[in-house]
Parts: C-alpha cells; sequence; structure tokens
C-alpha cells in the first residue's frame, strides 16, 4: 500500500523467522514509545519475549508486520489476543517505530488487524485506561461501554468492531488515544513480557522541556521562579503560558508574557511565549502536550492577576490531566 507521504509498505501476518526483524524494530522505538506500549524501558527483548511475540497460531492470536519495501525492515506491528473467558472479545496493541508514526502506518495496522479479528469471530476490542488520566477519558467518551475494576484505578473499555468493514468512528477514536499513550497496551502481551501484579515505575527521563502557567501574581512568580531555576540545571527549552477569559483584554496577557520572558532573559534563558484564549486548565494542558513537556510547572493556588491562569482549584486539575510530571510550587510566605 502508499502512504499519505508516498511511502511504500506492505503488510502481512507475522512469521516465526520475524525474530531478527522484530528484534531490530523494538531497538528503534524510544524509551517513551517503548514504556507506552510494554511497561518496560528495557533497550532489547529477550530470546522467550520475542518466541511468543512471532509464534503466533494466527486465529486466537493474530499479528501484522508492516515492513518498509525498500529497506525489508519491520516498520510496526498490530496484535490481538482473543480472551480466555470470551471468545468474542480480544485485547488489541499497535505499535509504530517512532520515525514512521504520524504517517497514517498505524490507521492502515489497525484496519487490518481489525479486519483479520472479525474473519476469526471477534467481535469486541478490550483496553484499559487509568482512572485518574481524565484527558484519555475525555477523548474516548462515547467510544464504547466503560467499566471500572473493582478495587482498581482502571477503567476497561470495550469497543464494539463496526460489523462489515473498516475500524469506525468509535475505534478510530481508542486508537488516537493509543498513540497518545492514553490506553495501556493489551494486558496479555503486557503479562508474558513483565509478569508482575501492577506495571513498573517508568525509567527517569532527562527534563527537556518545561512548562510553567504565569500571571504576574505572587503565586505565579514563585512558579517561573522555579521553573528558570530547573531549566538552568537541566538545560531544557522553556515554555510560558497565559491565558485569559472572554472578558479580559489579550494586551494583559502579552504584557504578563513579556515581563515573564525578560526574567528568563536575565537569567541567562530563552523562552517561547504562548498566548491562549479560554479555560486557564485547557491552556496549560494543551501546551504541555503540543511541545511533548516533561515538567508543568504551577502555582499551589489561584491566582489574581491579569491573565488568571488558575482560577479556583486549577492547579489539581492540572496535576490530574497532564501526561507529564507537575509541580505545585508555594509562594514564599512572609
Amino acid at each position: 500500500m502508499t502512504l499519505r507521504d508516498g511511502a511504500r509498505v506492505g503488510l502481512r501476518p507475522i512469521a516465526p523467522e520475524d525474530k531478527p526483524l522484530l528484534a531490530a524494530s523494538f531497538a528503534r522505538l524510544s524509551e517513551r514509545s517503548r514504556y507506552r506500549r510494554f511497561f518496560t524501558g528495557k533497550p532489547e527483548l529477550s530470546a522467550a519475549e520475542l518466541d511468543y511475540l512471532v509464534d503466533v497460531d494466527h486465529r486466537d492470536h493474530e499479528a501484522i508486520v508492516a515492513v518498509d519495501l525498500a529497506s525489508g525492515d519491520v516498520l510496526g506491528v498490530a496484535r490481538y489476543i482473543r480472551s480466555p473467558h470470551d471468545p468474542e472479545v480480544a485485547e488489541v496493541a499497535i505499535t509504530v517505530v517512532d520515525d514512521w508514526q504520524g504517517r497514517g502506518l498505524g490507521r492502515a495496522l489497525a484496519d487490518r488487524v481489525t479486519y483479520r479479528a472479525r474473519r476469526e469471530g471477534v467481535r469486541r476490542f478490550s483496553a484499559v485506561v487509568q482512572s485518574d488520566n481524565e484527558a484519555s477519558l475525555a477523548l474516548l467518551s462515547g467510544a464504547g461501554d466503560t467499566r471500572r475494576r473493582v478495587d482498581s484505578r482502571e477503567v476497561e473499555l470495550v469497543i464494539e468492531l463496526p460489523p462489515k468493514r473498516g475500524t469506525g468512528a468509535r475505534l478510530g477514536r481508542a486508537l488516537r488515544a493509543a498513540a497518545a499513550g492514553g490506553l495501556v497496551p493489551a494486558k496479555t502481551i503486557v503479562d508474558s513480557l513483565m509478569p508482575s501484579s501492577r506495571p513498573p515505575v517508568p525509567p527517569p527521563r532527562p527534563i527537556q522541556t518545561i512548562v510553567v502557567g504565569v500571571d504576574g501574581s505572587e503565586t505565579a512568580t514563585a512558579a517561573l521562579a522555579a521553573a528558570l531555576e530547573l531549566a538552568a540545571v537541566a538545560g531544557a527549552a522553556l515554555h510560558l503560558v497565559s491565558a485569559y477569559s472572554s472578558i479580559q483584554e489579550p494586551a494583559d496577557a502579552d504584557s504578563v508574557l513579556a515581563r515573564a520572558a525578560g526574567a528568563a532573559r536575565a537569567a541567562g534563558l530563552a523562552a517561547v511565549t504562548h498566548r491562549r484564549s479560554g479555560a486557564a486548565a485547557d491552556a496549560l494542558l494543551a501546551v504541555a502536550g503540543e511541545e511533548d513537556a516533561d515538567l508543568l510547572v504551577v502555582g499551589n493556588s489561584g491566582m489574581t492577576g491579569a491573565s488568571r491562569i488558575l482560577p479556583g482549584n486549577l492547579a489539581d486539575r492540572v496535576s490530574h490531566g497532564a501526561a507529564c510530571h507537575v509541580l505545585i510550587v508555594r509562594a514564599r510566605r512572609r
């Protein structure tokens, strides 16, 4: 098939002789991609793990690989594993190497594995969402039926497969969440690769991008000072965010951003400014997502400055909705 950028790839069932190709494909994944899809930061798969991933029966366990027709490299894998408790339900996982993401390959793999699952009698795909991941839960709203697992922070999502062809809007929405790291990978696969009662803590990632909310208030000033100090130590890129509501002037936010950028320059740092209209939490979370932030810095209380970046208890909302680490800074007591 031809992807939307003109690249040519082939899709075919995985085979036992694909072990070296699959190992090389896994090595091409970034540390973040490996954790999001397998809950492991290790750089390579063991021989036993590779055996499990390539030795499939193409009925209860199917895997489709995408191959670069120019080089022969494996670029991605989509697989389903049928539930041992319900033959009409299967867990699904899709992985694409980082430098081929965003080119339509994941959707092509999803279409093909959905077709194969349907042919083998699968009627529903299942996935898991962490219950405190508000952004992913909002994205998945209406994508399928959900049920909260007993004594767990996880919400199980069950998505009906379209009866005839394609992935459909609901499954497509879930796959977008999966691409954003919002869905836990197929737990059967995870348990086989990393047997444990709970996923391990992800490996530490260097702080390369910091996002901080500013509005000129005392609380925001403390947050900015902390962000400047951390950016200087880590050598991280710095992004300043200021939001304004419908009853405020954009120029007010511009003024706040100009002062914050000046403080950054005085500390020997360059900063990118972002002026956003609308809800403050949405502004911070959107910029953090767009810039793939490693750390989001906010004040601990409501702000009262011109741009009002954190009204109310928004620090709590941001900490629950962010996909990165969040630092909540207290203003210095007098």
